[in-house]
């Protein structure tokens, strides 16, 4: 995702980066419930954490668009991703939860958009701690 105006939410390019960014996060999340079961592989441990880097930078752009730079969405991820497994103890739930909840808040709730955004990095971080103990 590419910040394109500091002021535009709505600007169709925005709008673009952000639907892209859930949905490949939604497939790397996918890949790892779906992977081993369809005779694909569950991503590597590097490739989820890249991805969770990727997710992050994104949660950290959509920070700036809403004018909320100043927030620690690192922390924030970690924060709320504690609070999420504390009621699911499955990182990949977290993980799916946090990613729909982003999908339906859109790039219009700026900040509680991006902090679900670094909860799913915080969950694929996880997740990328489990390698090859992942169980389905």
């Amino acid at each position: 995702m590419t910040v394109h105006d500091t002021s535009a939410l709505h600007d169709p390019a925005n709008r673009q980066a952000f639907e892209t960014c859930i949905a490949l996060t939604l497939q790397m999340v996918a890949a790892v419930e779906f992977g081993p079961a369809t005779a694909g592989e569950r991503p590597s441990r590097d490739m989820l954490l890249q991805c969770a880097v990727q997710v992050e930078r994104n949660a950290r752009e959509i920070t700036v668009l809403s004018q909320s730079g100043g927030m620690d969405i690192t922390a924030l991820g970690e924060r709320t991703y504690r609070q999420l497994a504390s009621a699911q103890d499955d990182p990949l739930r977290v993980a799916y939860h946090a990613l729909h909840s982003a999908a339906f808040l859109g790039l219009e709730h700026g900040a509680t958009t991006a902090a679900m955004l670094a909860t799913v990095a915080v969950a694929l971080r996880v997740l990328a701690g489990q390698g090859a103990t992942f169980v389905n």
